[in-house]
């Protein structure tokens, strides 16, 4: 069995921290057992070692790309888009400059997942918004499904393809 880790980036303000509600929802799912779930403060200082850990990593975090907030990104490398690695990380380094840096050291997993939630506020006051918190559920069970597929079906040819990238509400 792959060892698939589930990685929850944010903060405790307002949406940014859907990714740590999403490892929170994990940690007490019978479905992702077979994972290690954990939550990441600091991408720059605590992503590699996580990585390093891995065969497969499932990322979750909050963007801001302009789309409705809500709206769910699943993505697979090599190809990111801009919000990846965009000027709005209050983490330091962003994250698709992180992920290159661990691909030229030649240490990143075998599979990478990135799930991006679209934000409506992370600022200091505000709580996270229904419109995440509902897309935070959706994700789960989404997570759920990728744990399953990675535990039953990594490394057999004959398992099918998740999807590459897509982008739904």
């Amino acid at each position: 069995m792959p060892r698939v880790t589930v990685i929850g980036i944010g903060s405790p303000f307002g949406d940014d921290r859907a990714g740590w509600r999403l490892a929170e929802n994990l940690a007490g799912s019978a479905e992702a057992g077979a994972a290690a779930i954990v939550v990441c403060r600091s991408p720059a200082s605590e992503l590699p070692g996580l990585l390093a850990a891995a065969e497969v990593a499932i990322l979750v975090d909050a963007v801001a790309s302009g789309g409705a907030p809500g709206t769910v990104y699943r993505l697979s490398g090599p190809h990111w888009p801009a919000w990846v690695n965009g000027p709005v990380s209050s983490h330091g380094l962003g994250l698709q400059a992180m992920l290159e840096l661990l691909k030229t050291l030649e240490d990143l997993p075998a599979e990478i997942l990135v799930y991006g939630i679209e934000a409506d506020s992370v600022a200091a006051e505000s709580t996270m918004s229904p419109a995440v918190q509902r897309a935070v559920s959706r994700v789960t069970a989404e997570i759920e499904r990728d744990i399953r597929y990675y535990c039953r079906g990594f490394g057999n040819k004959k398992a099918a393809r998740r999807p590459q990238n897509c982008c739904y509400c």
